[in-house]
C-alpha cells in the first residue's frame, strides 16, 4: 500500500488542480522540463503526486512576501511564450536588434522594480519615480522609431497583460486569500498606471500639437 501511495499517478487535469493552475500552463511547464512528467505510450502526460507535492513546496519556498524572484523568472518565460505564440503589437517590429536589446534591459529593470514594489509594505515614491524614468526612455525609443502614442500604449498594455496573467497563474498566488490577491494586483497596476501616464505625458511634451479643430 505504501508503494501504491508513493507511486500514485495524476492526469494532467488532476495535477493542474493540485497546483491551482490551468492545464495549459502545466502542459507547458512539463514540456520545458520545469516539472517531471511521464508520457504514456498513448501520448498522455502523467505526473507523480509526490513530484507535484515537491514542486508545490519548492515554489512556496521561492515565493514569499519578501522574495518575488521566482515570479520574475516565471513572468519572463510567460512573456516570451506570448511573443512567440500570439500576435504581438505591431509597434514591436519597429525596433532593430540593438534597440530590442535595450528594450529587454528596460523590461528587466521594470520586473525588478515591480518585485521591490510588491515586497514593500507601503508605497515607495522613489520606485514610482524610477518607473517614470523607464517610461520616458521607452517613449524616447518609440518616438525615434516614428511610433505613435497609441503604438506605445499598445506595447505597454501587452506586457501589462502578460505580467498580470503570469502572476495570477502561479500556484502561490492562487493560494493567497482574496485580500492578498487584490493587494498584488494593485501593486502591479500602480506601476503600470505610472508608466502609461508618464509615456503619454512625454509624447505630448515632445511632439508638436496636431491641427486645431
Amino acid at each position: 500500500m505504501t508503494d501504491a501511495t508513493a507511486k500514485k499517478w495524476l492526469t494532467l487535469a488532476q495535477a493542474a488542480e493540485m497546483l491551482g493552475i490551468h492545464p495549459t500552463t502545466l502542459r507547458r511547464w512539463a514540456d520545458n522540463g520545469s516539472i517531471p512528467v511521464y508520457i504514456t505510450p498513448g501520448g498522455h502526460r502523467r505526473f507523480l503526486e509526490s513530484d507535484v507535492a515537491v514542486f508545490v513546496k519548492h515554489q512556496e519556498q521561492q515565493i514569499t512576501p519578501n522574495n518575488q524572484q521566482a515570479w520574475v523568472s516565471y513572468a519572463l518565460v510567460e512573456t516570451r511564450h506570448r511573443l512567440q505564440t500570439s500576435l504581438p503589437p505591431s509597434g514591436l517590429t519597429a525596433f532593430d536588434g540593438e534597440q530590442r536589446e535595450e528594450q529587454r534591459e528596460l523590461g528587466k529593470r521594470l520586473l525588478g522594480l515591480i518585485m521591490q514594489h510588491i515586497a514593500m509594505p507601503t508605497d515607495d515614491d522613489s520606485l514610482l519615480i524610477e518607473a517614470q524614468s523607464i517610461a520616458v526612455r521607452y517613449a524616447q525609443n518609440s518616438i525615434a522609431n516614428h511610433l505613435s502614442v497609441r503604438d506605445g500604449l499598445e506595447i505597454v498594455m501587452f506586457f501589462r497583460d502578460s505580467l498580470t496573467e503570469a502572476a495570477m497563474q502561479m500556484p502561490q498566488v492562487a493560494q493567497l486569500d482574496h485580500e492578498a490577491q487584490i493587494r498584488l494586483l494593485r501593486k502591479i497596476n500602480q506601476i503600470f498606471n505610472t508608466i502609461q501616464l508618464a509615456l503619454v505625458e512625454y509624447f505630448h511634451e515632445q511632439l508638436p500639437p496636431g491641427p486645431q479643430s
